[in-house]
C-alpha cells in the first residue's frame, strides 16, 4: 500500500501475522461438510420419541431465534437450515443430545 514519505511514495509492504490465515484455513475446514452434518443433527432430532422430539426441536428453534421463536413446531428445512448456517448451534446441540443419549452409569 503506497505510504507518503517526506514528500515520495514509497511502496511499503504489509507484514501480516500467520495466525489469521491459520485460523480461517480451521474455519473453512470446519464448515466443509456442514450440510451433510446439519442433515444428519436433524434425522436424529427428528427421530426421537415424543415428547423428547418435540422439547428438543423448541429448544433448538428458541436457541436458533434468541428466544423469539413462535412457538410452532419448526421444520426439517428450517432445523437444516439453523444448524447448517451456525456452526456454534450446530456444536452445542450436537453436544446436548449426546449427552443426553449417554448411558447412565
Amino acid at each position: 500500500m503506497p505510504v507518503k514519505n517526506e514528500r515520495t511514495f514509497e511502496m511499503q509492504q504489509e507484514i501480516a501475522p500467520a495466525w489469521p490465515s491459520l485460523l480461517l484455513a480451521f474455519i473453512r475446514e470446519e464448515w466443509t461438510g456442514m450440510g451433510g452434518k446439519a442433515k444428519s443433527l436433524t434425522d436424529t432430532l427428528f427421530s426421537l420419541e415424543e415428547p423428547w422430539r418435540g422439547r428438543f426441536l423448541d429448544l433448538v428453534a428458541n436457541m436458533a431465534t434468541s428466544w423469539t421463536w413462535d412457538g410452532k413446531r419448526p421444520t426439517r428445512k428450517e432445523m437444516m437450515a439453523w444448524l447448517s448456517a451456525d456452526l456454534e448451534l450446530y456444536r452445542e446441540v450436537k453436544q446436548l443430545l449426546e449427552t443426553w443419549r449417554r448411558p447412565r452409569k
